[in-house]
């Protein structure tokens, strides 16, 4: 269960609400296919995947075709998993809705889609884990531009 202020619900109903909302709301946003765990949609050429998961083993075989959301719990295994994994990071994304935080490095704008969804239809915002935008400072793979 997710307790969102004055909401309790679950990821699998956020995930069904998405999927109607990329159906009648956005035109240029193809479900290709829709499960109670699982997303396949299409914008423009870019393939992209929303999944549900308990934990993240053998998720890089996820983004087959494009870029992977998993929705799950983000801890410290899977923080120091993607900060020293380049190409996991490259191809999948990792969302908590309960602690409203993300792990990602990659560019889909279905996982934009899905953040402005969240933040229209919940009033949620999903943050950056600061563990993993620490983790991507100290190593120089990203600057915040601060010197």
């Amino acid at each position: 269960m997710i307790e969102w202020a004055t909401q309790t619900l679950t990821q699998g109903k956020v995930l069904d609400a998405f999927a109607v909302y990329c159906r009648d709301e956005l035109d240029d946003v193809e479900v290709l296919e829709s499960t109670p765990s699982r997303l396949d949609l299409q914008w423009r050429r870019e393939l992209s995947t929303i999944e549900l998961r308990l934990g993240y083993a053998f998720c890089e075989r996820l983004a087959r075709n494009g870029p992977a959301m998993l929705i799950g719990p983000i801890g410290p295994k899977a923080v120091e998993r993607f900060l020293a994994d380049e190409g996991l990071r490259s191809r999948i994304a990792l969302l908590d809705l309960a602690r409203l935080e993300k792990i990602a490095a990659v560019r889909s704008s279905v996982f934009v889609y899905l953040e402005w969804f969240l933040r229209d239809v919940y009033g949620v915002k999903i943050m950056p884990e600061i563990s993993f935008t620490t983790g991507l400072v100290e190593r120089g793979i990203i600057s915040l531009g601060m010197g």
